[in-house]
């Protein structure tokens, strides 16, 4: 895919956008005039990182990555924003130069997020950051870039609003308007977003000449299940698989479809079991700072924060457990307890298009069907519904709107003109 690029001018501000124009991911967007040159993040183009890798063939420097167009050229510039910690938002930092400000969604869990990184023996290890690189909350920002927290299937995220005194900028980054867990939990909920970016839009009363906002779904063959549905999918199996182990595959920084379902877990009285060290280590700083659950245990491993749960006791009494895992590592443990698994459960989530995550699913699916699950795949967005942008841009009131992290922009403009807005003029 080649990289299409879009420029445009707003009194004496220029916004560039060099990457996530006409392609689901690896946003590079710059917002510059003569007093201050600033990054809305700088993420990996996996549609483009898809042409050049696979399991035998893997990066062999960040500067490849560069050089290949799959991450930007954010070595050329010393404030950097992050609007949450996704692959295609987050991207690469192994090139940061010293003295960089990267300013994170929450620092905390940044630090937490970014370890298995640094000890990673893939290409994966160029994610972390080098020493010099200046880690700082993004609320701590001194360039008047107002984070404004957004519902999404990474925790936190953010949308940062950008008032230079020429211009009035707000840049979406991802974000969703409902979650199974607000509609399961509101007081949860609350606890975790304080408020959402709609709610701070009218609150403070604040003005936006150019919003430029994601649009993935538009580009979406397959639209993903509502919350209600999703909530109602979860029960049914849970309920007709009760006799029977249950095993669920998590991102770990989905904070909110974690919460969900050990929610869930409580309710049916079951016992949740970790597995796999990066899932472990998130799980217990969720579960400690937001209160989540009481008992929680986990398999052996390097990693100890929680009780350890032997593999024994599951074969011995399968239906009373749920088992949290990320999906590589499910596939481990069905080879491990290939004796009680056949016939049981496995809940796949999906939040995210493929092209934001670059998986490939088929090889998941097939050994599933080898080990003998019966799989429930489910997809619940990370991201608004097409016609919610009605909503939006009711709260918002843009003068002008950039489309980006969508395939369809055109398409997207069209649905704007239609609802009252304008699209900026000359977009390719």
């Amino acid at each position: 895919m080649l990289n299409v690029e879009y420029e445009y001018e707003y009194g004496n501000t220029r916004i560039r956008i060099k990457q996530g124009y006409k392609e689901i991911g690896g946003n590079f967007i710059i917002i510059e005039n003569k007093d201050n040159t600033l990054v809305f993040d700088q993420g990996i183009r996996f549609s483009r990182f898809k042409k050049y890798y696979n399991v035998s063939i893997q990066p062999s420097s960040a500067s490849e990555l560069k050089g290949l167009g799959i991450i930007p050229p954010s070595d050329k510039f010393n404030k950097i924003y992050i609007s949450h910690l996704h692959l295609d938002h987050l991207g690469i930092l192994h090139l940061l130069n010293v003295g960089t400000s990267l300013y994170v969604p929450d620092k905390d869990t940044f630090n937490q997020f970014i370890e298995p990184y640094k000890e990673s023996d893939n290409w994966t290890a160029y994610i972390s950051p080098p020493i010099g690189v200046d880690v700082i909350d993004v609320k701590d920002n001194q360039d008047g870039v107002l984070p404004l927290q957004v519902e999404h299937s990474a925790y936190p995220a953010y949308s940062f609003y950008y008032n230079n005194g020429d211009v009035r900028i707000l840049y979406s980054g991802d974000l969703r308007l409902s979650s199974p867990l607000k509609v399961a939990d509101r007081e949860l909920h609350n606890r975790i977003h304080e408020r959402t970016i709609l709610e701070e839009y009218e609150e403070r009363g604040l003005d936006t000449d150019v919003l430029i906002i994601e649009g993935t779904n538009f580009s979406s063959a397959i639209s993903p299940l509502q919350p209600h549905y999703f909530n109602e999918q979860v029960n049914n199996i849970f309920e007709s698989h009760s006799n029977s182990v249950i095993t669920v595959s998590v991102d770990p920084i989905d904070l909110e479809e974690l919460a969900y379902l050990l929610l869930v877990t409580k309710e049916k009285g079951k016992i949740p079991v970790f597995s796999g060290r990066r899932l472990i280590k998130m799980a217990s700083f969720w579960i400690s700072k937001f209160n989540l659950i009481n008992k929680a245990y986990q398999f052996d491993d390097k990693s100890i924060e929680f009780e350890i749960k032997d593999e024994e006791e599951i074969i011995r009494s399968p239906q009373d457990y749920v088992i949290f895992t990320v999906k590589g590592n499910l596939i481990d443990f069905g080879r491990r307890l290939s004796e009680i698994i056949k016939g049981s459960v496995v809940i796949s989530l999906s939040t995210e298009n493929r092209a934001e995550s670059g998986e490939d699913e088929s090889v998941e699916d097939n050994w599933y069907k080898a080990l003998g699950f019966i799989t429930y795949r489910l997809r619940i967005s990370g991201h608004y519904y097409p016609y919610e942008l009605r909503t939006i841009l009711e709260y918002i009131k843009p003068k002008k709107v950039i489309p980006v992290h969508t395939d369809a922009p055109l398409t997207m403009c069209e649905y704007i003109n239609k609802l009252g807005y304008s699209c900026a003029e000359n977009l390719p």
